[in-house]
């Protein structure tokens, strides 16, 4: 066992990522009355679908189409990390969080490898080049790699301006491991490409209104967009009497963005890069009202990050002028 090998099978097991599903056949429940037997129960085979089954809990994950090949969680992650351990990558002090939501349908780890950090001017502001591998059994996800940052200060994770997804696929046969690993190697430049954006973000100062329209964005909120324009310029307090509008009011997602920018706004100044962690803080660390989302955090996280990312794309870098 070579010593990158060893490093990587000291990262422990997956946790609640570690388990077997089973393909199980679906039955049609039909009832009638028979003229001759009375009220009849029977079932019919579906043939064009079938259940994916948990073999621990034996908890439906999904219902797909017959000729769907579901990649293992185990499977996905440790592909990924076949790829992590045949890059030029430094990973020492290579860490792996693993998370599940939807009852297991959907799992991601998390690799950060702090020895590819950069420093964004301030004492202890280091983010490090993450890797990310996602997976699900219920078709929302495909199998992913892609490579994002972690912010320590803070624990958010960070996401690039444009999705550089390294590898992307229905399954992991016939994967070709080192050319995967080849772009995960090449990520590094990449990685480095996008830290000159965060900079520029550290050095951009970000007016209250401009804020405002960039986080109603983010949060749908086209009512507070609409008041935005009425009302160019207007001073922080004046910005802040939009969220009490009653069209605007009912957005508790845009209320959250705003205390979030109001508070990094005071750690960092306020700049593109108070407003772009304000986003991330949201994404990585915001509450949620729904019960139906409580269970299913960890998905809830990736769809946010990719929120943030669109917003950023749309509205934040062109709104600003900065250079993706």
């Amino acid at each position: 066992m070579n010593n990158r090998t060893e490093v990587l099978a000291n990262l422990g097991d997956y946790g609640s990522a570690d388990f077997s599903v089973r393909r199980e056949p679906l039955l049609s429940l039909r009832h009638g009355i028979s003229p001759i037997d009375g009220a009849y129960t029977d079932f019919t085979d579906i043939n064009s679908h079938v259940a994916l089954v948990r073999e621990d809990t034996n908890k439906v994950l999904s219902v797909v189409g017959k000729g769907y090949k579901p990649v293992e969680h185990i499977d996905a992650f440790i592909t990924a990390e076949d790829v992590i351990e045949l890059s030029d990558l430094d990973i020492t002090g290579i860490t792996r969080e693993t998370r599940c939501s939807h009852d297991g349908a959907r799992a991601y780890s998390i690799y950060t490898l702090p020895e590819h950090r950069v420093n964004l001017g301030r004492k202890n502001d280091d983010v490090a080049l993450t890797i990310s591998a996602r997976n699900s059994f219920d078709g929302s996800w495909s199998f992913t790699v892609e490579v994002g940052g972690f912010r320590f200060i803070c624990l958010n994770m960070q996401v690039f301006a444009n999705n550089f997804a390294i590898h992307k696929s229905k399954h992991t046969k016939g994967l070709n491991l080192q050319r995967v690993a080849d772009k995960l190697s090449e990520a590094v430049r990449f990685y480095a490409q996008e830290t000159e954006l965060w900079q520029e973000m550290v050095d951009t100062k970000v007016a209250p209104d401009s804020a405002m329209s960039i986080l109603a964005h983010l949060a749908n909120s086209k009512s507070a967009e609409a008041h935005l324009k009425n009302r160019l310029n207007i001073s922080l307090y004046g910005t802040q009497a939009i969220l009490d509008e009653p069209d605007v009011i009912r957005n508790k997602t845009l209320s959250k963005l705003w205390n979030y920018w109001i508070y990094n706004s005071k750690q960092l100044d306020p700049t593109a890069w108070a407003l772009y962690n304000a986003m991330t803080e949201w994404a990585t660390h915001g509450s949620v009202t729904k019960k139906s989302s409580i269970g299913n955090y960890a998905s809830l996280q990736i769809d946010r990050l990719d929120k943030v990312r669109k917003t950023l794309n749309e509205k934040m870098i062109p709104s600003l002028k900065l250079v993706a």
